[in-house]
């Protein structure tokens, strides 16, 4: 049988703790929060939590408030502070210490209290909110001094990188007198959690001096300079370097670590991949100033393609192997050429790489007159050529019967084959430049009259036929037959000025006084 004032007192003691509770979170707290929980919104939720709150591994501190539920003949829920000293009040029960405990022996402890006043009930214990309690910023840090913090915040969360770098050495001091070194590049970089520790009531963190560095080079997922520290092996390091996983899948299969001995001399000790993360490399200890380097496999699993274009049956990229698929090989995986294809006019185009050729300089943006006679000849011969244009005679190459020489693709090659055309462009000093109908058998000055004639600045002397699948202009008198496709250029007459004719006209006068001159001469001497 419960007593009315013992009922009483359990429903007004609940309603003045709730009372206390709210004034004390209501204060100003005037210690710098962590970066996570400021702001009026995560005051309100409380702080954030990377996971579920342990019930065995959380202990109980001054701050905490839980939750104790009562069920059976009797059911009440009170939410209780745990008090500076340790200890939470429970209503009609009275005072339970839980200072250090864990949830599930609070939980014990509470029940225990309990049935000695009320029977048939069972008792739960669970935590509501994480206390808040200060912890101390020590050593080479921009603001040293004291930081808020609570039972679910890690170290990474209120030390910032000192001048931008991660740190691997600090010192976390627990009150009771034990020491961590802390790695946050550790945990950075693999999500190591045992290397971002939580903290604790009292804690100091105390950054020192960062003075001795080891370096890590080549294929590895985190390149750099790192921290030393004492006592990490080469597999440790190996394993922070690669984020906690194995190396990249390019990486050699060489490891070479390098030391510099008592006598300044450097070493080099060169282990497999298996040695170094094996039991060789958990027994080498790293020792400051070394290096590591891993390299990397050239062109790893490059994939390798040509593509062809234009009419063939499967226009598209293939896999080639460089200088040793042919163009026949290629044409084979599209599917052969269409009915309409031009093999005339088709071009095979290769990617080449610009560098100076024969030892010259770069010789574009050079004024002419500091050319040499060999340099201006290159720079005309570039501009008039084209390199990545690789010559095949396509009908000669597909031609039934003909054994000609196949010519090979390398990576990046284009393989293009327009449509058959059957017609040809005069372009240039023409009355009406375009594209005119071809005419086998029939010569430029046919074509030109379809495009309405030479005009009147055309310089007939110096007519051109341009190939699709050259690069360069064909003198006329180098053309045999117009085909299909044929360009044919017509250049403009140059007009020269009065007082380039005069300068021309003196030239010439010159030239001829200077030749009389020479004759008069010779007659005087005979």
């Amino acid at each position: 049988m419960i007593r009315p004032a013992r009922v009483m007192l359990a429903v007004l003691i609940p309603l003045l703790g709730a009372a206390r509770l709210h004034s004390q979170v209501t204060q100003p707290d005037t210690i710098p929060a962590p970066p996570a929980q400021q702001g009026p919104a995560a005051a309100a939720q409380g702080p954030l939590l990377d996971a579920p709150v342990s019930r065995t591994g959380y202990l109980l501190g001054p701050g905490d408030v839980v939750n104790v539920s009562i069920f059976g003949d009797l059911n009440l829920v009170y939410t209780l502070p745990v008090t500076p000293e340790g200890s939470v009040v429970v209503p009609t029960v009275g005072v339970v210490r839980v200072l250090g405990l864990n949830l599930n022996e609070a939980q014990g402890r509470v029940r225990d209290a309990v049935l000695r006043f009320y029977r048939n009930v069972d008792v739960n214990v669970g935590l509501a909110q994480v206390r808040s309690f200060k912890v101390f910023v020590l050593g080479v840090v921009e603001q040293p001094g004291v930081r808020v913090a609570t039972a679910a915040t890690r170290v990474s969360e209120i030390l910032p990188p000192v001048n931008g770098v991660v740190r691997r050495n600090v010192l976390l001091r627990r009150a009771s007198g034990d020491s961590v070194r802390v790695d946050l590049v550790r945990f950075i970089q693999t999500g190591d959690l045992a290397a971002n520790p939580t903290l604790r009531e009292g804690d100091a963190l105390i950054i020192p001096s960062m003075d001795e560095t080891v370096q890590m080079f080549g294929r590895v997922f985190f390149p750099g300079t790192y921290e030393y520290r004492p006592g990490e092996t080469l597999a440790e390091f190996l394993s922070v370097a690669n984020g906690g996983g194995g190396f990249p899948s390019n990486a050699a299969d060489t490891v070479r670590l390098s030391r510099f001995a008592d006598n300044g001399q450097r070493r080099v000790a060169v282990l497999s991949r298996a040695e170094a993360l094996g039991a060789t490399g958990r027994s080498l200890r790293m020792q400051p100033q070394d290096a590591v380097y891993v390299s990397a496999v050239s062109n790893y699993r490059v994939q390798r393609t040509a593509t062809v274009d234009g009419q063939v049956a499967r226009p598209g990229s293939y896999p080639v192997r460089p200088d040793t698929t042919t163009v026949r090989e290629l044409v084979a995986m599209a599917g052969g050429f269409t009915p309409t294809a031009s093999l005339v006019d088709a071009t095979l185009r290769r990617q080449t790489q610009s560098r100076t050729a024969n030892g010259f300089r770069d010789l574009q943006g050079l004024p002419p007159e500091l050319l040499t006679r060999e340099e201006r000849e290159l720079l005309r011969v570039r501009a008039q050529g084209d390199q990545s244009n690789v010559v095949v005679d396509f009908q000669q190459l597909f031609a039934a019967g003909q054994n000609a020489y196949d010519q090979t693709v390398r990576d990046g090659d284009v393989l293009t084959v327009p449509q058959q055309r059957n017609d040809i462009s005069v372009l240039g000093a023409v009355r009406t430049p375009g594209i005119v109908p071809f005419t086998p058998g029939q010569g430029v000055a046919t074509h030109v009259a379809r495009a309405g004639g030479y005009t009147r600045l055309a310089d007939r002397r110096h007519v051109s036929v341009l190939r699709p699948t050259q690069g360069t202009p064909l003198d006329l008198r180098d053309v045999s037959e117009l085909r299909p496709g044929d360009t044919v250029i017509v250049p403009f007459r140059e007009r020269l000025t009065l007082i380039q004719r005069i300068g021309a006209l003196n030239a010439v006068v010159g030239t001829l006084s200077g030749v009389a001159l020479t004759i008069l001469a010779v007659g005087q001497i005979f």
